[in-house]
């Protein structure tokens, strides 16, 4: 294995593209490589492979395709429509770094001989006291470490994150000043939903099954045409005709039931983590914690009892089948998928 040799994940967008750059800068011996996902083109497609290549081209670096199509339809696909089916809401990009990016395709990095693996996410990997943790990037919008919760600890000692101490505007700079062919160029969100339109999607993969709306009494309100097109805290798109807005509270799948309530109902200050991923052996119960339960949301202060999170105070629309993720100052403790 040779200790100069870093494998780097480009999707053809702009920020893996410069750190692709940086770590040619800094004088690794770089190899980058492109996922091809999905069976849509427009997934890791042409234009994605042609941009990342044109990157590799002007900075000196060999660059392959990797196809794992196969995978990712079995681990990261069929997971989405699955969640959606349990009444539960996925996150597909935490799944597939842990399933896919940095999962099954673990063994590839070995193959080419490189002791590291390296990606354009927002993020750092941080050592305290003897034990390395990922943590939050200096650009605190942009940091991604929420979606790459679910990666092994045992890989922290092999990944880099050349952007994690640079901001977005920062890498634009980059990206500009040494005239790369992808300065406004960004890779979407969920890589195999075209233009993110997910109601769309699920309506081409799962059938309608039509059921009741019901209130938190159990009264009828309104029909649906299947649980999977709504989830926790949804209000358009319900046909409801009320004097005051509904939200969708929580769906019962037993019942193929999607019930509302008020705003005030959505509220809940406590919820159970599975699929624990920790990334240290301390004693959780004597830090100060906080968690993020989506990727957008604030961090709130927290306490945990095992797999049990109880937050300092209620918030919104905790939904089943999301990442949960705890904090001990920047650092990531431990994550998990939120069940009810």
């Amino acid at each position: 294995m040779d200790s100069s040799k870093v494998l780097v994940g480009m999707s053809g967008g702009v920020d893996s593209s410069v750190a692709a750059l940086l770590l040619k800068q800094e004088g690794y011996e770089a190899l980058g490589f492109t996922l091809r996902m999905c069976k849509d083109e427009r997934c890791s497609g042409r234009e994605d492979v042609e941009a990342a290549v044109a990157v590799a081209r002007k900075i000196g670096i060999p660059h392959t395709v990797i196809d794992v199509r196969k995978q990712f339809e079995a681990e990261v696909v069929n997971y989405f429509l699955d969640e959606y089916r349990s009444g539960r809401t996925p996150n597909p990009c935490a799944f597939c770094n842990q399933r896919i990016r940095f999962g099954a395709f673990w063994d590839r990095v070995d193959s080419f001989g490189a002791a590291y693996l390296s990606t354009g996410h927002y993020a750092k990997i941080i050592e305290e006291s003897g034990e390395l943790f990922l943590a939050r990037a200096k650009d605190e919008k942009k940091s991604q470490e929420y979606f790459l919760a679910l990666v092994p600890k045992r890989h922290l000692r092999r990944l880099i994150f050349p952007l994690g101490e640079l901001t977005k505007t920062q890498v634009r700079a980059i990206a500009s000043e040494y005239d790369l062919p992808v300065v406004c160029r960004e890779s979407q969100d969920i890589c195999f939903i075209p233009e993110g339109d997910t109601a769309s999607f699920l309506r081409r993969h799962l059938e309608e099954k039509p059921g009741n709306i019901v209130d938190l009494s159990g009264r009828v309100l309104g029909t649906h045409k299947g649980i999977w097109f709504h989830t926790i805290g949804q209000r358009k798109g319900l046909g409801i005709a009320a004097s005051e807005p509904f939200y969708v509270i929580s769906v019962d799948v037993k019942n193929n039931r999607v019930i509302v309530g008020p705003h005030s109902a959505l509220s809940g200050s406590s919820f159970r983590l599975s699929h624990l991923n920790r990334f240290t052996d301390r004693d959780l119960s004597e830090l100060a914690l906080t968690c993020k339960i989506r990727y957008a949301a604030p961090r709130i202060g927290c306490r945990l009892e095992t797999d049990k999170v109880i937050l300092d105070h209620p918030v919104q629309a905790i939904t089943p089948g999301q990442l949960g993720v705890i904090y001990w100052e920047d650092k990531v403790v431990m994550a998990g998928i939120i069940e009810g």
